[in-house]
This record gives C-alpha cells, sequence and structure tokens, in this order.
C-alpha cells in the first residue's frame, strides 16, 4: 500500500503548523475562564478538525496493490463445418458420428490439460462455450475460416494468460485469408490436429460450370461442365443437365482411371423468359466419399426473344446484300428485310403492320425515290418515338427524304447540295479506339485503314453538336477529312450514321488482308448491338449485387434514386419487396447512404429464385419503381475436398511455434504442455486507488469534531 498527496506534502506540514497556531492564540485564555484540561480539551477538537480538512484539501490518495496467479489457457478451437463429415473416410458421415471420433480427444484435452482449456467452435465465425460439451457440435457450417478464427480468439481472450491454442481441424479453408499466413505473426503458438483421412478416396464431382450469362428464348445454349473424377475409372455415369426437376439434356460419360478432369458439353433451349437456375447432376459411383458434390448449379437470365431488327434497303446491290448476310449469320438477331421496287411496293411484302416491335431500324439506303411517302412517315414516326436507328449511306438514297423526315435523328446533317460520291479510305480516330462499336474479337480495328476504298460523299457532312465521330474518310482528291462513321445518344435515343457505300468490298477480301475479315462484319454487328442497347435514364434502379447468391451469402442490393431532372434524391425512402415461389413477401426498407445511393442487406434466404419491386418515394410523392430477379443457389463448397490437408496443418504449426498431431498420437499433448517453458502461469498484479478526499466517512468525522467543540463552547459560555 502506498500513500500520496495531490500536492505537495510540505504544505500539509505548513497548513499543520498554522492549525495549531489557531488553536493555541484561540484557547491559550478563555473569557469566562476554563480549567486547564478543558482548555486543552476544546482545543484538541478544533485542532483535529482543521487539520483533519487541511489533510483533505491536499487531496490524499491510497493505492493498494494486489497479486493474483492465472493459470495457463489453452484455447481450443474446433472446425464446425459440414468438410468435417466427409473427411473421415466414411460416405455421408452424420454428425453424431463425427462427434464420436473426436469425442475421446476432445474429452482428453479437456480432463489432462495443464491449466484451462477454453472451448470454441468456428465455420464462417468464431463461437466460444461457457460450458463445452461434444454433443453441442453439430458440424453443419457451410464455410471454413481458419484465418479468423485465430485472430478472433485472441481478442475473446483479451486480459486472460493465453499461452496456447489447439486447432483441431481436416485443414480444408475456403474463406479468408490463408491460416498459414496468419499464423506467421500469432502471438502464440499454435498446435494442430489434423482430423480425418489424408489419403485419396474415390470421388466424383463437378467442379465449374461455364455458360453465357444471357440467352434468348428458342435459341440453343451450350453448358460445359468440367468433372473432377479420383480413382473411379472403368465407370459409366449419366451427366444431366436439369432445372426444376426436368431433364433438359443428359449424356453418358466413360471415367477415365487415376486423377483427371473431364469437360462435359450439355445444351439446352429456353422456352420462356426470365432467371433460369441449370443444375448439372452426375450419377453417383459405388464407395464414393460423398455424393454432395456431384452437382452444381449456375443462374442465366433469358431474353424473351431474338434482337429483332428491320432492314430497309434503297435499291437491290452488293451493300444492302452484304450488311443483310452479315445480320442474318448472328444467331441473336432475326431479320425482317424489305427492298423497294420501282412501282412503289417492297420485295418481301409490305411494310410490317407493327414496327415497335423491332429493337432497331437500320436504314441501309432507304429511302430511294421510288418509296411512297407513306411509308417514310411511317418510318420517322417510329424514330420519333425513340426506336434506335442505324442509317447507312447508298448511291440511291433520296437525301432530300433524309433531310426532311430523318434530320433529327441523324448524328450528321446533310448538306444541301446533290448527292456525289468519290474514293476514299477511311480511318479510325485514335482517341476513340476504345468505344464499343470497335470491340471486334480476332481483329485490330488499326487494319480499317488497310481496306479498299469506298465511295463517300464529296460534299461536307457536319455532325450534331452532340455527337461522336469514330471513323474519318481521307477523300483521294484531297487532304481534308470527312466523318465516315458517326455516333450519337440523346434522350435515351441512339443512332449512328455510316457515310459510305460500296462497302461490299470489305465483305470480299483478298488473301493477303485475311487479318481484317472479321472487322466489316464485326462493325456491323457492334453497331446494331450498340444501337439496340437502350441508355438507363430510369428513376428508380435496383438491382442485386449479383444474379446468383451462394447458399451462405447474406443477399444485398444497391440502389439509386433520381428526381424528374435526373438529379439524385437523398431523401428517398426506398421499400423493396422480395416475393419466393410461393408467393411469400418480405417488406423491407434500404438504407440511405448519400448522393441518391441506396443499399440493402438482407439474412440468407433458402435455395429458389425470388422476384423483386422496389417503390421509390419522397414525403407522399411517387417517384418510380423498380423491379428484377435473383436466385439462391444450393452451397456445397464444402463438399468439394474430400480428404484431410495435413500439409496445411503442419505449416500452421511450424509458423507459429507449435506442434502439429493427427489422432493417433493427439494424447501427447497435455503432457507437451506441461513439459512447456512458455505454458506457465504467470502473477498479475492489479492496482486500485481510493480517494480519500472523496471520502465521505471523513468528512463527517469533521463534521463532528466541530459541532462537539461549538456545542461545548455554547455550554461554557464562551465568547
Amino acid at each position: 500500500m502506498t500513500f500520496s498527496f495531490g500536492y505537495s506534502p510540505w504544505l500539509l506540514v505548513l497548513s499543520l503548523l498554522l492549525a495549531g497556531g489557531i488553536t493555541y492564540w484561540s484557547y491559550r485564555t478563555t473569557i469566562p475562564a476554563l480549567p486547564t484540561w478543558w482548555r486543552w480539551g476544546l482545543g484538541s477538537l478544533r485542532f483535529m478538525s482543521l487539520a483533519l480538512l487541511c489533510f483533505l484539501l491536499l487531496e490524499p490518495v491510497v493505492r493498494h496493490l494486489n497479486e493474483t496467479e492465472q493459470p495457463p489457457v489453452l484455447a481450443v478451437l474446433i472446425d464446425n463445418s459440414r468438410s468435417m463429415r466427409v473427411s473421415g473416410g466414411v460416405e455421408d458421415t452424420s454428425a453424431q458420428n463425427t462427434r464420436d471420433r473426436l469425442r475421446s480427444t476432445l474429452d482428453a484435452i479437456r480432463e489432462e490439460t495443464p491449466g484451462t482449456p477454453r472451448f470454441f467452435s468456428f465455420s464462417q465465425s468464431l463461437r466460444a462455450f461457457s460450458s463445452f460439451s461434444v454433443d453441442s457440435l453439430t458440424f453443419d457450417g457451410t464455410r471454413s475460416d481458419h484465418g479468423a478464427a485465430l485472430q478472433e480468439v485472441t481478442d475473446a481472450l483479451q486480459g486472460q494468460n493465453l499461452r496456447g491454442v489447439a486447432l483441431l481441424s481436416d485443414g480444408q479453408y475456403n474463406r479468408g485469408r490463408n491460416p498459414a499466413r496468419v499464423a506467421d505473426r500469432f502471438s502464440v503458438p499454435v498446435h494442430t490436429v489434423t482430423v480425418g483421412d489424408t489419403t485419396r478416396r474415390r470421388d466424383l464431382q463437378v467442379r465449374r460450370l461455364t455458360t453465357n450469362d444471357r440467352a434468348y428464348v428458342d435459341t440453343e445454349v451450350p453448358i460445359r461442365a468440367l468433372l473432377g473424377a479420383d480413382d473411379v475409372g472403368g465407370e459409366t455415369v449419366t451427366v444431366s443437365l436439369r432445372q426444376d426437376g426436368t431433364v433438359l439434356d443428359s449424356t453418358g460419360v466413360e471415367l477415365p482411371p487415376g486423377t483427371a478432369e473431364l469437360p462435359v458439353d450439355l445444351r439446352y433451349r429456353p422456352e420462356t423468359a426470365g432467371l433460369k437456375q441449370l443444375t448439372v447432376l452426375v450419377s453417383t459411383v459405388e464407395g464414393e466419399a460423398t455424393s454432395r458434390n456431384n452437382q452444381r448449379s449456375v443462374s442465366q437470365r433469358v431474353l424473351e426473344n431474338k434482337r429483332q431488327v428491320l432492314v430497309l434497303g434503297a435499291a437491290p446491290s452488293p451493300s444492302f446484300a452484304a450488311v443483310r448476310r452479315v445480320l442474318e449469320r448472328d444467331a441473336n438477331t432475326t431479320v425482317t428485310a424489305r427492298v423497294p421496287q420501282t412501282d412503289g411496293s417492297f420485295y418481301g411484302g409490305p411494310l410490317p403492320d407493327t414496327l415497335s416491335r423491332y429493337d432497331v431500324i437500320v436504314s441501309a439506303g432507304f429511302p430511294s425515290p421510288a418509296v411512297p411517302k407513306s411509308a417514310v412517315e411511317r418510318i420517322s414516326s417510329t424514330l420519333d418515338a425513340g426506336m434506335p436507328g442505324l442509317f447507312l449511306l447508298d448511291r440511291q438514297t433520296d437525301l432530300e427524304a433524309w433531310r426532311s423526315s430523318f434530320s433529327e435523328f441523324l448524328p450528321v446533317q446533310p448538306p444541301s447540295a446533290p448527292l456525289r460520291f468519290t474514293e476514299a479510305a477511311v480511318t479510325p480516330v485514335e482517341a476513340d479506339r476504345s468505344h464499343p462499336v470497335f470491340q471486334i474479337e480476332d481483329t485490330e480495328i488499326g487494319l480499317l485503314r488497310k481496306l479498299p476504298p469506298v465511295a463517300v460523299p464529296s460534299s461536307n457532312w457536319s455532325p450534331t453538336p452532340d455527337a461522336t465521330v469514330l471513323a474519318e474518310a481521307r477523300r483521294q482528291t484531297s487532304s481534308e477529312s470527312a466523318p465516315a462513321l458517326v455516333v450519337r445518344r440523346r434522350a435515351g435515343q441512339r443512332t449512328a450514321a455510316v457515310l459510305a457505300t460500296d462497302t461490299w468490298r470489305w465483305a470480299t477480301l483478298s488473301s493477303n488482308l485475311s487479318a481484317a475479315d472479321p472487322l466489316w462484319p464485326g462493325l456491323i454487328s457492334n453497331l446494331v448491338r450498340w444501337a439496340a442497347t437502350q441508355s438507363d435514364d430510369r428513376q428508380v434502379r435496383v438491382q442485386p449485387t449479383t444474379p446468383t447468391f451462394q447458399g451462405d451469402a447474406p443477399v444485398s442490393f444497391t440502389g439509386q434514386v433520381y428526381d424528374e431532372s435526373m438529379s439524385p434524391v437523398a431523401d428517398a425512402t426506398v421499400e423493396v419487396t422480395i416475393t419466393d415461389s410461393s408467393g411469400t413477401e418480405y417488406p423491407l426498407t434500404m438504407e440511405p447512404v448519400g448522393n441518391g445511393r441506396y443499399e440493402l442487406s438482407v439474412e440468407t434466404l433458402p435455395k429458389g429464385t425470388y422476384q423483386y419491386e422496389a417503390t421509390a418515394k419522397r414525403a407522399d410523392a411517387r417517384l418510380g419503381t423498380d423491379r428484377g430477379q435473383f436466385s439462391v443457389g444450393a452451397l456445397r463448397v464444402e463438399y468439394q475436398q474430400t480428404r484431410a490437408d495435413p500439409v496445411l496443418m503442419r505449416q500452421i504449426a511450424a509458423r507459429s511455434g507449435g506442434r502439429n498431431y493427427t489422432s493417433g498420437n493427439v494424447e501427447t499433448l497435455p503432457t507437451d504442455l506441461a513439459a512447456s517453458e512458455n505454458f506457465t502461469a504467470t502473477v498479475a498484479t492489479e492496482s486500485s486507488e481510493t480517494e480519500l478526499w472523496r471520502s465521505s466517512l471523513l468528512l463527517i468525522v469533521v463534521l463532528i469534531l466541530l459541532a462537539v467543540e461549538w456545542t461545548l463552547r455554547k455550554r461554557f459560555g464562551l465568547a
């Protein structure tokens, strides 16, 4: 115990001398006179009260030091994930069988470990046991995060004498940091106990699925499954593609000996639009480690139909035929072609009754002077309603019709001069080489300048202020360049213009230009695809962060809200209703995160396909809605590895300064800990302080002393 003051102790000495002087001066003589012993008694009362008051004013503090012995603590981390069931050497091991395999090991650690064992289980997160029982382990965790468990246990036991960690696991981690790297800088030794069978086991699994994110109704879709086979050679299995229990395709596969990976191709033709959850299932093989990894799921968004394109020509010509041929070869495009005849009718029949069903209109020289004005007005009205358009100039193009009917939609302004052509080479604009129109597979857009010259207008065409020139034409008769390929986005509508004809020359290249063969078909396909892609001008945009969520992952959404002027709205209320296949609804509200952005995270949902609808309101005004789909797949990652990983477990032990054990020698762990110099008790010193100047008891004593003195003075009639 130690004693200290808030001020210098010399002040206390000075205060006591001053209190003694005041007391002596007060009671050296009294009126009336009192006997000496009464004067000494009253003086003592006053001196003690003044001395105690001075003592308290100097803020005295008493410090106590308490020493306690803390026994060493061993943190026992038990892998509680599903992989512990299948790594034990028995197919589809139950949780009870896994508990029985570990019971003797855990009982020995609990009863024989010197010091205090503290038990934890972990999978995705760490769980502490206040009173541990082997029967409380479920082995149903869908992920294994060893690194996080090691980091969290030090926080959980902060302030205790943690001297070591015993990690019981099969070593199969599938989430978080590599636990061997965590062990590099771990504060105490990690003693690993490898649980499960470490030998290669007979197993067949679906390791990966590959397919397009999007598909179209009534279009064949390929899906490739990668199978992993271990010691199942000579067996023949059936690989099937399923949706909601219905078999869409299947094939037989003969498995090779040893360890191998086999790609298997399956196909299906979707009949309806929407988000489809597809599952590839492989029939089981006798003696497999587990059959739970014999299937895998993937989601695919099926669009209503192929891209509908209306191609209108000026007259039968090689350029028109080349454009039509490119679009008809695209498996995701349905082409309707119309070419005017001299009498005003069309080859292929009249214009379709409903033009709004098309995704884009390609004017390949259309219209020519032979086209009736009513047909031109129908196309103009459709474009005016927001239909995307691609305009390709032709020798027969009625330039006056372009000026009068299409000038609002063209990304360039046609001149008033008559239409005449001259030869020119086309070159991409360097600043716009990264534009999506120029992203053509198997070739390089720079080869465009090496293609044969085409016919371009001899007069200048002026791009509109909001247009972008992607390629220029360099006329042979002039050093000046003119726009050859121009694109524009305006009010959600996309249009493009190719100001060149005789482009059929680019479709029939000589052998020395074979590297540029993909240029022309790729350019036309990209222009149609770019024009048909709708600009997102919705006021409310809410979407899941991924179309398919893993079985143990929370479902999350991001959202944006804008007003009519497309300015972000930060104070909206965004309500999201999730509906499952049975019609059950989950009403939720998104959280604002600033600048018109919103977020939502939902607890894990059962496997299936879900619909959602989001509605944004500001006060009582409705700003808009958005809706969509997402799916939740079954999580089988814990069944991908069917044997323990002793190498990783040895690395964790070695890097942290611990020892590695197996089920065969783990009984020596308590003995090794007892012999370890580091696994010892420590003496913890705790200090406590008592601030006497805050003590009410001493203040009461001062008051009592003063009260007794005052009472006696009154009794004796002292002045």
